[in-house]
């Protein structure tokens, strides 16, 4: 591991020889060959496990500090409304690389495969076949924690290990000579180490520093469970007690929670910072099209709430920033319209900046460079995101609109969830037992079986079937 001084001095250094290098083109010295990266932009993907769409700074978050997320947020345009696919890693990172939902391409829970000719199809292939160098650093998770050395379209630059991962992909820029287009992910594991912490193990990346309880953050105002909360969710907490692992959690438990999460984010932000300025000092940074993002969020002591899984707002929004490359986008703007699914969108993205065309009737998300340029403001009229609560074996799938939000869990008591997510952010009101929501959740539903009968989803179009009215 570089030492933070050595690499802050060869982050300086390396800036004043781009800058030199640039003084002697400019007096007519010959360039360095990058033909092929000054026709498309370079492609970098930035993303952290398990992080909540609040737990910014720059999302007005007062009991966390993100500088290396505000930056990137002030360059580029932050979406409010981006949701994950699935909330759990395999799933959802299935569909990053896929651009598929993970139900369709078989990845319905952490160790299970996609399918081969999605894989055969996956975001590596494309963006390399488009004659890009694609490399990947950390967690993958597809369904191998670390990425394989051949099958994915990437060359793997290093394993998952978040102190680490920058100096990685410093020497990895450093042997990088720009003569075709760059495609960088960067993966990280944190703010994940809260499932560790919840558990009482040890961290990856070392222990947080002793704190005091009054020194956490208060509880939310959606702490309790809802009103008709769908039985699901307590059968699920009661099955599988090594990840809800909260059971015996005490108020002060759960502020102690809070604040263990916050210093992960904080940890990981700083592997953020320093990964932008590997970026900068390899002059990259500018002229590269970044999206930042996470593949799923945690409970955060919502409706008593930890891990993932479950569809609440706290585990499936989560943050998303896009930064354009220089002069083509918009800086320091805050998205509150464009609902975005970042497991198919992110890969329609990273299409049309390379320049690939995709089947639409295949691929369904849409690119979020328009919204970035500021040619556009929304982007879908709703989003689907998908579930399992594997120790209980409840499916569970959700549709989210610009303000309303249906849920529906494969079976329980008041299985059926409608939110008003403007007048009830924190989705403590089921308004689906109130008749005068009645159009309402039937739109919803409706909307919900188009999308079931398009993906071939035959256990979802069941389930819709007998409770859309006639």
């Amino acid at each position: 591991m570089t030492d933070p001084k050595n690499f802050a001095g060869r982050v300086a250094c390396l800036s004043s020889l781009a800058t030199a290098t640039l003084a002697l083109s400019d007096a007519g010295a010959a360039p360095a060959p990058k033909r092929a990266a000054e026709r498309r932009p370079h492609l970098v993907v930035i993303m952290t496990d398990q992080q909540t769409a609040g737990a910014m700074s720059c999302a007005g978050n007062p009991w966390v500090k993100t500088p290396a997320m505000d930056a990137l947020a002030a360059d580029g345009v932050r979406f409010t409304r981006a949701y994950c696919p699935y909330p759990l890693s395999g799933p959802c990172r299935a569909s990053l690389i896929t651009g598929r939902m993970p139900s369709e391409v078989g990845a319905t829970d952490n160790a299970v495969r996609p399918h081969a000719e999605d894989m055969a199809q996956g975001i590596g292939h494309r963006i390399a076949a488009a004659g890009y160098e694609c490399l990947y650093a950390g967690k993958w998770h597809v369904p191998e924690v670390e990425v394989p050395a051949t099958g994915t379209g990437f060359r793997g630059i290093a394993k998952m290990h978040d102190p680490t991962l920058a100096d990685a992909c410093d020497r990895a820029l450093d042997a990088y000579d720009g003569t075709q287009p760059l495609f960088l992910v960067a993966s990280l594991l944190d703010p994940h180490e809260i499932c560790e912490y919840g558990r009482f193990e040890s961290l990856h990346y070392g222990e947080l520093p002793p704190f005091a309880t009054e020194d956490c953050p208060n509880l939310p105002a959606n702490f309790m469970p809802s009103t008709y909360e769908p039985e699901a969710l307590r059968l699920e907490h009661a099955a599988s007690p090594r990840y809800h692992d909260t059971y015996t959690y005490t108020q002060d438990d759960w502020r102690r929670y809070l604040y263990a999460y916050y210093r992960l984010v904080e940890r990981v932000d700083r592997e953020v910072g320093r990964i932008v300025e590997v970026l900068k000092a390899h002059g990259l940074y500018d002229d590269a099209a970044i999206v930042f993002c996470s593949d799923h969020g945690d409970g955060v002591a919502a409706h008593r709430w930890n891990q993932k899984w479950a569809l609440f707002e706290e585990c499936i929004n989560v943050p998303l920033i896009v930064k354009a490359p220089r002069g083509t986008g918009l800086r320091g703007v805050t998205n509150a319209g464009a609902l975005s699914n970042i497991g198919l969108d992110l890969y329609a993205t990273l299409c049309d900046y390379a320049g690939v065309e995709l089947d639409t009737e295949r691929y369904r998300g849409r690119s979020l460079r328009p919204v970035a340029e500021g040619r556009a403001e929304t982007l879908h009229d709703d989003v689907f995101v998908e579930t399992l609560l594997s120790g209980a074996g409840i499916r569970g799938w959700s549709i989210v609109s610009s303000r309303y939000k249906y849920v529906l869990y494969q079976w329980g008591r008041d299985r059926e969830a409608l939110y008003d997510l403007q007048a009830d952010p924190g989705e403590m009101v089921n308004l689906a037992v109130d008749r005068r929501y009645a159009g309402e959740l039937d739109r919803l539903r409706r909307r919900m079986l188009v999308w079931a009968e398009r993906i071939a989803d035959a256990r979802m179009v069941r389930n819709l079937k007998a409770l859309v009215t006639e």
